[in-house]
């Protein structure tokens, strides 16, 4: 039988953290689905329908959210540097000016 509890300290830090968040998370679930079937008075299979449609379009979402802030803050480093082309500057200025932060260097 392996053993549960690991013997340096960082180690034992890290499984207590993650049984922490995985608590959590079970926790925040769970109510979650209380809520929406107690409170709101939804049925069981739309919440159920809900929250597997939401499991399948977040990590897609999430992954090109990420790939345009990271263009995005591509054209800002390189806009403040002046290395940027001219289009690139003005959508950079106009991605600015919608209240989008932007950090330059």
């Amino acid at each position: 039988m392996p053993k549960l509890i690991p013997d340096s300290r960082p180690q034992r830090v890290l499984v207590a953290s993650n049984l922490i968040y995985t608590m959590g998370s079970g926790l925040h679930l769970t109510a979650g689905v209380l809520y929406f079937t107690q409170a709101v008075r939804l049925p069981a299979e739309q919440v159920g329908l809900g929250l597997g449609i939401a499991g399948l379009v977040a990590p897609p979402a999430v992954r090109l959210a990420l790939r345009h802030q990271q263009a995005r803050q591509v054209v800002a480093d390189q806009s403040a540097k002046g290395r940027c082309p001219a289009r690139l500057r003005r959508r950079a200025a106009i991605v600015s000016a919608t209240g989008t932060t932007i950090q330059q260097r």
